[in-house]
């Protein structure tokens, strides 16, 4: 039997986080003393790789660079400035492979200004994508890669390009489309899985307001989108299966776990990390059987709910011995 790792490639954004914790936005005009401010690293990208790789390893396993049963690497860029070398360092004491990640001359690294209301943990994004917005569009998917993970805070072209490739190299192909923007329908044929929350979930199929979220799922299977997930906060995870939708089957809710929320940030990069663990496993065991798609969704659905229980970015996503078994 073999003990080669499964590969896990995050295609996506590094970012630095400059957060405020706030009792509430100021509104226009108005001078408001914050609890407090300070800086981490994420970025969709790097908090989903950062996941996948806690939520396939202990902490003890990363810090002494033990093997794990899969490997994740970060693919993007930063710029050299002051913040790259701290970055990529905080990747590799993760157990992140870094070889990915380019080092552009005289760019900055992206930068996320992140304001957190400490009453209901609710935060307010504003992105500068710096070295990002550089990746160009060549092929960044590794010959060896079981997952390929993609959200949208890279140029568009750099995603539509990679996916592509990425289904052509047999890769199961993630994309967690966000910052949302609506997109062609290549980028749904053929894809493994999408990951949205409700606001996604309604830029993208074009139904405002939706009253069924099997409505919103027909759209995306009928593109071409094998699997469907829509997180729902505090209602849990709604999802559907091309399967599903051929049998006339509903899509199914996966409830969510009740914590006490005290900042969502990273919540749904903690998610998607956590699943995408469970299809690099499922892949590189035996395709000969199905995707347990419920179990992947209720373990990461519990993974999620002890990040929005710890204050930050990175710094709140678990390792996979914290997260509870059932």
């Amino acid at each position: 039997m073999s003990t080669k790792s499964a590969v896990i490639s995050v295609i996506g954004s590094l970012n630095v986080d400059l957060v405020t914790r706030t009792p509430r936005v100021p509104v226009a005009g108005e001078t408001l003393t914050t609890e407090s401010f300070n800086t981490g690293f994420g970025g969709k990208g790097a908090n989903q790789a950062v996941a996948c790789a806690r939520l396939s390893r202990t902490q003890k396993q990363a810090s002494s660079g033990e093997a794990s049963d899969v490997e994740v690497r970060m693919v993007g860029a930063v710029g050299d400035d002051e913040f790259h070398e701290g970055f990529l360092k905080s990747l590799q004491a993760d157990g992140l492979g870094t070889k990915g990640v380019k080092i552009l001359k005289g760019k900055k690294t992206g930068v996320a200004v992140i304001i957190v209301e400490t009453g209901t943990g609710e935060n307010r994004i504003m992105f500068c994508p710096g070295a990002n917005y550089d990746v160009q569009v060549e092929d960044l998917v590794d010959d060896d890669a079981a997952v390929v993970l993609f959200q949208l805070e890279l140029p568009l072209q750099v995603v539509l390009h990679n996916m592509k490739v990425a289904r052509e190299k047999g890769a199961e192909t993630i994309i967690n489309p966000a910052p949302a923007i609506p997109l062609p329908d290549e980028a749904y044929s053929g894809l493994s899985h999408l990951i949205v929350n409700e606001t996604e979930a309604s830029i993208l199929s074009g139904i405002d307001n939706p009253t069924s979220w099997d409505e919103v799922a027909s759209v995306f299977v009928q593109k071409g989108v094998k699997n469907v997930i829509i997180t729902l906060g505090g209602e849990g995870v709604y999802y559907r299966t091309a399967k599903q939708h051929a049998q006339s089957q509903l899509g199914k809710i996966v409830p969510a776990r009740k914590v006490q929320v005290v900042d969502t940030t990273a919540a749904g990069d903690t998610f998607v990390g956590a699943y995408s663990v469970a299809v690099a496993r499922w892949k590189s065991s035996s395709e000969a059987t199905e995707f347990d798609l419920d179990s992947a969704i209720r373990h990461a659905n519990l993974a999620a709910s002890l990040t929005v229980q710890k204050a930050g970015a990175q710094s709140s996503i678990p390792w996979v011995d914290q997260v509870p078994s059932s």
